[in-house]
C-alpha cells in the first residue's frame, strides 16, 4: 500500500470515529468506484455502515470483502469482530478461526476466541486460544521485564509495570496475576480478589487465574461464590487438579458427601502410578471421617499410606482416631519415615506424632512422650511470638473496656441466635457442641471463619473512614452501622444452618473476639470451654493439627497462650458479669446431666434427653475430637498429665504458680 493511500485510509477512519459517517462514504465510494475489490476499503466501508447502524449494509460489505480476497486473514476478522459487537457468537467464532487458519500468528484472534468460545461452552478450543495468546503475547518482553523487577524485590515498579500492562491490554491475564499476588503479599485480599475477577471478565478460560480467584475467595471466607468457582473451573479444565481443589472447597462449606464425589472425579483423572493418588486417598479419608464411616476412613488413609509411602499425613489420620492400634510393622515404617531427614519435614512431622500416638495407645507412656517431643522439635515453618502475642491479647483489654461495650447493636430478635463457644482448643468445647447440637432447637456447624473474616474487614473499613485501629475504631461506628455488621454475620452463616432457632458458632479463637460479639450480636450466646491447663496444654501438645495453632508446639509458648487468654477472658467476666457461661471440662464430664441442665436453662431451652445422647448423633463433626465426641461421657482424660509431670516442666513453669493455683483450689472448677 502506498503512502498515498495510507494517508487516505488514516483520513477515512478518522471520519468515522468522529461520526462523519457521510463524509467517509464518499470517499469511499471514491475508491471502490476504480477498484471495487479492495480489501481495505471494503472493509471500512464496513465499519462506516455499523458506525451508522446499517448492520445488513456493513456485513453485505466485509462478506464481499471476503469474498474478493478469502484467503484475507484480516477480512475475515473484521467480520468476526463486527459479528462478535452484534452478539454473533457463532458467527464471529467461524470467522475468528479461519483468520487464524490463514494466520495463525494473528494475537488478536485468539484472545477473541478465548472468550467467545468459553461462552459458548466450547472448553477445549477456549483453552487453545489461553495457550496460544500466552505464546504469542505482544507484551511478552514487558512481562519479562515485571518478573524480574518483582524477583529483584521492587515491588513498586514490577506494580508499575502490571498497570501499564493493562493500560495498554484490558485484563492481561499475568499483569493482573502479578498486581494480584502483590496486593495478597501486603494483606489486601479484596482488592486482590476484584484484579483477579477483572482479569477473568477479559479472560474467561484463564485456568490460572481462575485457581487464583478460588484461593481467594476461600481466604475471604467467601466459600460458596470459591465453590462457583470451582465448579467453573472443572468444566473449563477437568483434570485432578480442578476436581482436587473442588473437593477441598465443598470440605469449607460443610458439604462432605460433594467433598467425597469431586475427590472421586479427581481420582478418575489419575494415573494409578502418577504418586498423586494418595493426597485423593487423603481427601477421602478425612472427610469419610468426618461423616463418621470409620471403617472407610481407616481404608482411605490406608490405601494413601500404600499410595504414597512418605505421607506423614496418612499415618496421622488413622492415629488421630485416639484409639487406633496399629501394628509393631506400622510403628516400624513410622520410625523409618520420621528418622528420614531427607524426606519432607511436614510427613516426617506427622509420622512422629503417629508413631507417639501409637505408643501412648500401647500404654508406652515413656516412649510416647519422647515422639511427642520429637514431633514437635520437627513440625517446620512455627511463626508464634509469645511476647507480641501477650501484647495483643494486652491491646484487647486495654480496647474494649466497658465504655467501649455500652453501645451495641440493635438486637436481631427475628433471627436465629448464634451460640459462640470459644477456649483453647482440646478443652471440651467440641462436646459441648455435640450435646447442644443434639437439642432440637440447636444447630451444630463447624469451626466457622465467619466471624474473623468480618473482624477484618471491620478493621479496614475502621481504619479507613476514622484512621484508627482496631479495636479502637469500634468506638466510631455508630449503632446503625454495627447492626449492618451483625446482619451480615447472620448473612453470611445462612449457609451452615437450616431454620432453628440457635446456631453454633465453634471456634475456640473467638474469645479474642467477644468484644467485637458482644457490640454486634448483644443477643448472641458465649460459653467458654475451659479445662484444667496442665491437661489442656498437654493434650494440644500432642495434637498436629491442620493450621494454624502454632503456639501448641512448644511446652513454654502453651503455658504463656493459655495465660493470655485467661487473662482475656478474666477481663469480660469482670466487664460483662454473668454474660459468659463457663463449661468446666473436668465438671461436665462429672456431672453430664447437671451442667447440661445448667447449660440449657442459660441460653433459655428445655432439657431434652437426646442431649445425654449426644454420642448417637450422626451429624457431621469436623474437629481433632470427632471420634471422641461419638462415644459416650468418660473421665479418663481427667489429670493424664500427672502421668507424665516430670516430663512436662516447662508448661507448668510457663502457666506459674498463680495459675496453677487457682485450679488445684478449684476456683476455675466450678461453674462460671
Amino acid at each position: 500500500m502506498s503512502t498515498a493511500n495510507q494517508e487516505k485510509y488514516r483520513s477515512i477512519a478518522s471520519l468515522i470515529k468522529e461520526g462523519d459517517v457521510a463524509a467517509a462514504l464518499v470517499q469511499l465510494d471514491t475508491i471502490l468506484d476504480t477498484t471495487p475489490d479492495d480489501v481495505t476499503a471494503l472493509s471500512m466501508l464496513g465499519s462506516a455502515h455499523m458506525r451508522a447502524g446499517d448492520l445488513d449494509r456493513a456485513f453485505d460489505s466485509f462478506e464481499t470483502a471476503i469474498a474478493a480476497h478469502p484467503e484475507s486473514f484480516s477480512a475475515h476478522a473484521d467480520l468476526a469482530f463486527a459479528a462478535m459487537k452484534c452478539d454473533q457468537s457463532a458467527r464471529a467464532i467461524t470467522h475468528f478461526t479461519r483468520a487464524i487458519e490463514i494466520n495463525p500468528n494473528f494475537y488478536p484472534a485468539w484472545g477473541f476466541l478465548e472468550k467467545l468460545q468459553f461462552e459458548a461452552g466450547n472448553y477445549p478450543p477456549a483453552l487453545l486460544a489461553v495457550e496460544r495468546a500466552e505464546a504469542l503475547d505482544p507484551l511478552d518482553a514487558d512481562y519479562r521485564k515485571m518478573q524480574s523487577e518483582f524477583a529483584a524485590e521492587r515491588p513498586a515498579k514490577a506494580e508499575e509495570i502490571a498497570r501499564a500492562m493493562l493500560e495498554r491490554q484490558p485484563g492481561h491475564p499475568r499483569a493482573a496475576f502479578m498486581l494480584a499476588h502483590l496486593a495478597n503479599k501486603v494483606g489486601a485480599q479484596e482488592e486482590a480478589t476484584k484484579i483477579l475477577k477483572y482479569g477473568l471478565e477479559h479472560h474467561p478460560a484463564n485456568v490460572m487465574l481462575r485457581k487464583a480467584l478460588i484461593q481467594n475467595l476461600e481466604k475471604l471466607g467467601a466459600y460458596i461464590p470459591a465453590v462457583i468457582e470451582a465448579e467453573e473451573l472443572t468444566k473449563v479444565s477437568p483434570e485432578y487438579r480442578s476436581w482436587l481443589l473442588l473437593s477441598k472447597v465443598h470440605g469449607h462449606t460443610g458439604a462432605h458427601e460433594a467433598t467425597l464425589l469431586a475427590a472421586e472425579e479427581a481420582a478418575k483423572c489419575l494415573d494409578p502410578d502418577s504418586g498423586e493418588l494418595g493426597k485423593v486417598d487423603l481427601l477421602r479419608g478425612h472427610a469419610l471421617k468426618i461423616l463418621g464411616r470409620r471403617d472407610e476412613s481407616e481404608q482411605a488413609y490406608r490405601d494413601c499410606i500404600v499410595n504414597t509411602p512418605g505421607n506423614g499425613a496418612g499415618w496421622w489420620g488413622l492415629a488421630d482416631f485416639k484409639n487406633y492400634k496399629f501394628t509393631e510393622e506400622d510403628k516400624r515404617t513410622m520410625e523409618g519415615l520420621a528418622c528420614q531427614e531427607d524426606a519432607d519435614p511436614a510427613q516426617r512431622c506427622q509420622a512422629a506424632f503417629a508413631l507417639a500416638k501409637a505408643h501412648e495407645v500401647d500404654g508406652d507412656d515413656a516412649e510416647a512422650f519422647d515422639w511427642y517431643r520429637r514431633a514437635n522439635d520437627i513440625r517446620p515453618n512455627l511463626n508464634f511470638d509469645a511476647d507480641k502475642n501477650d501484647a495483643f491479647c494486652n491491646r484487647i483489654v486495654e480496647g474494649f473496656d466497658a465504655d467501649m461495650l455500652t453501645r451495641q447493636a440493635q438486637s436481631q430478635r427475628n433471627s436465629p441466635t448464634p451460640i459462640f463457644i470459644v477456649g483453647m482448643p482440646r478443652a471440651g468445647s467440641t462436646l459441648i457442641e455435640q450435646i447442644l447440637a443434639s437439642h432440637s432447637q440447636v444447630e451444630g456447624t463447624m469451626e466457622l471463619s465467619t466471624l474473623p473474616n468480618l473482624e477484618r474487614r471491620i478493621t479496614i473499613a475502621g481504619g479507613k473512614q476514622f484512621n484508627q485501629k482496631y479495636p479502637g475504631s469500634l468506638a466510631h461506628f455508630g449503632t446503625e452501622d454495627l447492626t449492618a455488621f451483625g446482619q451480615t454475620y447472620l448473612k453470611e452463616t445462612a449457609m451452615y444452618r437450616t431454620d432453628k432457632a440457635f446456631f453454633i458458632d465453634k471456634l475456640p479463637a473467638n474469645f479474642e473476639r467477644i468484644g467485637l460479639i458482644q457490640k454486634i450480636l448483644p443477643q448472641a450466646i458465649i460459653i467458654d470451654a475451659r479445662r484444667h491447663p496442665m491437661d489442656c496444654g498437654f493434650s494440644a501438645y500432642k495434637q498436629h493439627f491442620a493450621g494454624g495453632h502454632e503456639y501448641s508446639y512448644d511446652l513454654a509458648n502453651i503455658g504463656r497462650y493459655y495465660n493470655s487468654y485467661l487473662a482475656v477472658m478474666d477481663h469480660f467476666d469482670a466487664v460483662l458479669p454473668g454474660r459468659i457461661f463457663r463449661v468446666q471440662y473436668e465438671e461436665n464430664v462429672r456431672d453430664t446431666e447437671g451442667m447440661i441442665r445448667r447449660l440449657l436453662d442459660h441460653i433459655g431451652l428445655d432439657f431434652e434427653p437426646a442431649c445425654l445422647e449426644f454420642y448417637k448423633n450422626k451429624r457431621a463433626v469436623r474437629t481433632a475430637s470427632s471420634e471422641q465426641v461419638r462415644q459416650p461421657i468418660y473421665t479418663k482424660s481427667v489429670a493424664t498429665w500427672k502421668r507424665y509431670e516430670t516430663e512436662l516442666t516447662a508448661l507448668a513453669e510457663a502457666l506459674g504458680p498463680a495459675t496453677l493455683k487457682r485450679f488445684d483450689q478449684g476456683q476455675d472448677l466450678a461453674n462460671g
